[in-house]
């Protein structure tokens, strides 16, 4: 009777193992992309660092998920996550394009959007966009600056105006040289990468800021991942009301 005892239990452990292994290989990595844009991503010594980057660890290591995140050139980014070669992308906006492929979270933060100009530039704004037409405009490519903006730089009279590049620092380096009149950036992520960079004094930014935008983590919708972005948003809440979200961003602040 013994013998039956241990043997049944041999088997039962071996059940346990089997099951736990099979589990083990079920399991899924979730792989998201965005751009090096600091302090939001940024890639120190190969590892994604920034509030961003951390963020989206926080959401989905309270989903219980694993998590990869990779940090390319922001045009190659949204290309891999709208024909699905990756479950998603974070940092984006919402556009009537991007909305036909991916599925948008709950608004993860704002972004003030301000135009900088040499620091002894005669450039003046006041909120007027079409007073700016004579000008030149650096951009990152395929950056959405909000529909305003983004309507502008379309338009026939900038079109020649505008030069895109792949980063703020690129933005920037053309700046300073002379490239252009105007970059167009992140507030806050423009500062960021001007002290950074030790440039803070040869840079001003123009009042008003031009635009304030939502910023999402948007899925795959071709992968289906509606109850991933659900619990997304169901995480991103609890880190809000848990003043962790505060305990991020003050890791960033200047």
């Amino acid at each position: 009777m013994a013998r039956f005892i241990h043997t049944g239990i041999a088997i039962l452990a071996l059940c346990i193992f089997l099951l736990c292994s099979a589990s083990k290989v079920a399991a899924r990595t979730y792989t998201f992309v965005s751009l090096e844009y600091l302090p939001y991503s940024q890639l120190v010594d190969g590892v994604p660092e920034g509030f961003d980057v951390e963020l989206m660890q926080e959401c989905f290591s309270r989903m219980g998920e694993d998590l990869k995140i990779l940090l390319v050139p922001w045009k190659r980014a949204l290309h891999m996550a709208m024909h699905s070669y990756v479950d998603g992308v974070f940092g984006a906006l919402e556009t009537p394009e991007r909305k036909d492929k991916l599925l948008y979270s709950d608004p993860v933060r704002i972004e003030h959007i301000s135009f900088f100009v040499r620091k002894n530039s005669k450039i003046t704004f006041d909120g007027d966009l079409n007073k700016l037409r004579k000008h030149s405009f650096g951009v990152i490519s395929a950056f959405s600056y909000g529909k305003n903006l983004d309507r502008f730089f379309g338009n026939e009279l900038t079109t020649g105006r505008v030069e895109q590049v792949i980063d703020t620092e690129m933005n920037i380096a053309k700046l300073i040289k002379g490239r252009f009149d105007i970059l167009v950036g992140d507030h806050f992520s423009t500062m960021h990468t001007l002290r950074s960079l030790g440039l803070q004094d040869a840079v001003r930014s123009l009042e008003p800021p031009v635009a304030e935008n939502k910023i999402y983590a948007a899925f795959s919708k071709e992968r289906n991942l509606d109850h991933l972005r659900d619990r997304f948003n169901t995480a991103l809440q609890s880190i809000r009301e848990d003043g962790t979200w505060d305990k991020i961003s003050q890791k960033y602040a200047d």
